[in-house]
């Protein structure tokens, strides 16, 4: 009886290896919501990390999170680097582009509590009625085995807390 249960457990494990081992190591969260703003308005926030404070998802898990922002507004190359505590890690987003009224794309490279980079763009589309659908995109590349094999709950935190920044976007956004 035990050989025939070891050996149940051993496929069970075998086949959970194979599938979190063939699992596509690329990844997207993709998140949306409409704002009653003017593309300009939005596109200021956006692209302006002295604004993100307002609509981070992550700012009240550490008040005493150090940030340090370089670079003018939305400028190519500048950046925002933050650390903190083991609940945000620490990391730098760094402008790539922008697209005035469009978007912003960034690089995003976390340093703790485990080393990924990702690319991150924030989008602008009219809505039809004056206001914005902004979509927070994040694509990337699990890194190991791991990363796979917590993938499915990354994305389901990631997709929250981008879900709760863009919330938080639309009532900074729409009060000002």
């Amino acid at each position: 009886m035990i050989p025939i249960l070891l050996s149940g457990v051993a496929v069970v494990a075998a086949v959970g290896f194979m599938a979190i081992a063939t699992r596509d190591e690329n990844y997207r969260i993709d998140r949306s919501v409409k704002i009653n703003a003017s593309p300009s308005e939005l596109f200021a926030v956006l692209r302006d990390f002295h604004q993100f404070e307002h609509w981070s998802p992550w700012e009240k898990l550490d008040p005493k999170m150090e940030k340090t922002i370089e670079g003018e507004a939305g400028a190519i190359g500048s950046y925002y680097h933050w650390s903190g505590n083991k609940e945000v890690g620490e990391g730098t987003m760094t402008v790539l582009d922008t697209q005035k009224d469009e978007g912003v794309d960034l690089r995003l490279e976390f340093f703790r509590p485990f080393a990924s980079q990702a690319t991150v763009r924030w989008s602008l589309a009219p809505a039809g009625d004056g206001s914005q659908v902004v979509t927070w995109t994040m694509k990337g590349k699990h890194a190991n085995l791991m990363a796979k094999a917590f993938a499915p709950m990354m994305s389901a935190t990631l997709a929250k807390n981008f879900d709760e920044g863009l919330a938080k976007l639309k009532a900074y956004c729409e009060k000002n």
